[in-house]
Order: C-alpha cells, then structure tokens, then sequence
C-alpha cells in the first residue's frame, strides 16, 4: 500500500502525549521522577467535524427533515499500523438508546479516506490542505492505517421529528489494538436573530448544506451550514443563454445589492480584492498561502448580539459599510461579486458563533418571510415562522401572489 508523506503534516491532528514511568528504583539522593502519564490503551484517537455538532433543518419536497451530518476523523498516534474492523455508531436521548449502527470492514473499506481537512489552527492550515488535497489517495479495500496517518469518513443521520433527535452521539471505532470512543453532546441552536433574505428579487439556492453538498461535508467549521445563492431568470439560469459566460457582467447576480440580513452592528470588513477573471478561474494556492483571507473574497460580518453573526463573502470591490458601523434589515452593504475561492457571481451567506469568517463554528440559520418554490407550487414562510432554505429552489423575499401558507403546505406532507 502506498502511502503520502504529506498525509501526516496536512492532517493536523494532535498526538496523545505518551511517556515511560519512572524507575521502581531511583539512585540515591536523585529525587524521584514525577510520574509520566499513562498511555493510552488503543492508539486510534477520534475527532468529530464539525467539533460542535447541530441538528440541523433540512426542507424538502417531502416536508421539514432534521439532520445530523458530520465528518469522523481517525488518527493513529502510535508507532505500528492498526486495521481497523469495525465503528460502532451509537445515539442516546436522555441517557437512553435510540440507535446503533454498526459499519463493518467491507464498507468501511469502500468509504474511508485520507483526512486532509481538519478544524483549522489558521488560515494557512486550510490553503495548505486544499492545495495538497488531489494527491491525498487511498486504495480501495483497505482498512489499514499506518503510524501518524488519519483517515476520515462521512456520515448523516436523517429524522422526520424533532422529538426523535438525540441529545448525544457516541463513536466507537475498534481495532485489533482495542477500542477507541469518542462522545458528543448533540446541539440544538436556538436562534435568536430574525433573518431576512439579503437579496432582492429571485435568486436560487445553489448549495446548501445537505450531506451530498460541499457545505455539508464539513470541510470548514464555519461553512457547515451556509448556503450559496446565485440571481436567476425564468428558465433559472444563472446567465441569460446567449451571453459569454466566460464574463462576470454575464451573470445576473454580479453588481445586485446584497442586504443586511437583520440589524446589527459591522464586526469585519475586507475589501480590495478584484473578481475573478475569466469565471472559472480562482486565485492560486500561493496567492491564498500569503493572503489567506482572501479565500473569502470580500466580505461583511456582522454581530447580532447573543453570540450570532452573518457572514457574506465573495462580494465584489468597494463595500458599502465599514467596522464598527450599525446597520439595519435590508440595508445594502456590498454589492455582489466574484472574489475569493468562487467560480461565479454568487454571495455565500453564513450564520456563525464568531466574527472570523473562517474560524468560527457555523450554525444552522432559518429565514422569516420568504418565498419558495417547488414545480409550480410556491410557498411562504411568514415572519413568526423561520425555514432553512430548500437546496436547488428558487426563492425570493416577501409573499409570491398566490403562495400557500408554510405551515397549510406541512400538514398535508
């Protein structure tokens, strides 16, 4: 089996510290070694991303779903490979046993992979890992991790109730060493901010952050639950069809006013990056290793108060608000752009614990007053009932004419 050099440095992860105990017999007048601590018994250490983990809404063509999504990291901290047999996947609301699962080595075998992303320690960690990322391969069938190596795996749970969700997530991972566990308190955000669109007019949610999304792998903490919009017209196409879409005055989305989502004061602001040119091109990995907080382009965060902030990125040059401004609902603060690890005119919108765009741990984020569509049925969520946004339907603020009422439409799901 071959294996990366660089598997080890891009992984991260911090190795458990080991030692030897003192001497049953010190030399006289030596005074006796402090005790090192001890090992652990199984040198496999698990670590869950994103580190705080939210049930997060989902809203489907079949009604609002409750999901837990979130990314195993494997790491072996010892000095000889381990095989890994089997993980043991176990929820639990009130000290009590909801599910269990087991995965077994021929799965395991066919979904384990390196583990290049990690919780970031800074900016740089992430450029580094990305940059390195397309020569991180493991061989199908193999389930052997060798010393300093981490492996990772995906995995969601999906539930129709929100009484059904657990309160607490509890890993096992076992090898011919021992077991390993790890367990995890199972939040639930309340959110305390009310949330409007920040656009205007129609725009579709090209990502979200369902598991089979970028945002939903849970590669960035921040990220986990963030959603990309793009403007589109009435064929839902980010860019008129005969226009060159090798331009970001093509896209529909480039130049629109982006909004304050609610009111709030300005925390962050960075401007001064240039869209880029042609679409499809994104700043190099060296640029990103100097400048790594251009990743996010430019970008707006403001603080809501009680530990909530939104973020926007990938705005265009020239924001409209600076750090320490207040701002209120609908208030225009950038415009949208191309700038950062983008690929089109988009903003990438965010709710997060923190100001850093990057290092802040995401948190699922719900919009009063707003309209959604699913084929030709559109629905409102009025403003005393928030909703996660459907991944891949158009939507747009306010009441559509002729838009059923949310919670009509749930009933009958």
């Amino acid at each position: 089996m071959t294996r990366h050099p660089r598997l080890a440095g891009l992984a991260l992860l911090a190795l458990l510290a080991g030692g030897c105990s003192s001497p049953a017999s010190p030399p006289p007048r030596t005074p006796p070694s402090p005790a090192a601590p001890a090992r652990p018994a199984v040198d496999l250490s698990i670590r869950l991303i994103p580190d705080l983990l939210h049930a997060a809404p989902l809203l489907t063509p079949r009604g609002e779903l409750w999901q837990l999504k979130y990314r195993l990291n494997l790491s072996n901290d010892g000095a000889r490979a381990l095989t890994l047999q089997h993980i043991e996947l176990v929820t639990m609301r009130g000290g009590a046993v909801l599910e269990r699962r087991r995965l077994e080595r021929p799965l395991l075998a066919r979904q384990l992979r390196p583990a290049p992303w990690i919780v970031m320690r800074d900016r740089q960690t992430l450029a580094a890992a990305h940059r390195w990322r397309g020569e991180l391969t493991r061989p199908k069938g193999d389930t052997l991790v060798g010393p300093g190596e981490a492996i990772s795996l995906t995995r969601q749970h999906s539930l129709h109730r929100a009484d059904e969700l657990p309160d607490r997530l509890i890993v096992r991972a076992t090898t011919g060493q021992g077991t390993s566990e790890l367990s995890v308190e199972v939040l639930r955000h309340k959110q305390r901010v009310t949330l409007r669109l920040p656009v205007q007019g129609r725009w579709q949610v090209l990502a979200g952050h369902r598991f089979d999304e970028t945002h939903g792998q849970a590669f960035v903490r921040s990220q986990t639950y963030a959603y990309d919009l793009g403007r589109v017209g009435a064929d839902l196409c980010t860019h008129p069809p005969d226009t060159d879409r090798r331009l970001n005055a093509s896209y529909l989305a480039h130049g629109q006013p982006i909004l304050a989502a609610a009111d709030g004061k300005v925390a962050l602001v960075h401007d001064g990056v240039p869209d880029n040119a042609p679409v499809g091109r994104r700043p190099s990995w060296q640029t990103l290793l100097n400048r790594p907080r251009d990743l996010a382009g430019n970008f707006v965060v403001i603080d809501h108060g009680a530990g909530e902030f939104t973020a926007y990125m990938h705005l265009a040059r020239g924001l409209k608000v600076t750090a320490g401004q207040k701002v209120r609902a609908g208030e225009v603060i950038g415009r949208c752009g191309n700038s950062g690890n983008s690929s089109e005119p988009h903003l990438h919108f965010q709710l997060q614990d923190g100001p850093d765009p990057l290092r802040a741990a995401g948190l699922p984020a719900r919009f009063s007053d707003v309209t959604f569509q699913w084929a030709r049925l559109r629905i409102h969520a009025p403003t005393s009932r928030g909703i996660a946004l459907p991944a891949g339907a158009p939507v747009a603020p306010g009441k559509a004419e002729g838009a059923v009422d949310l919670e009509r439409w749930l009933v009958q799901k």
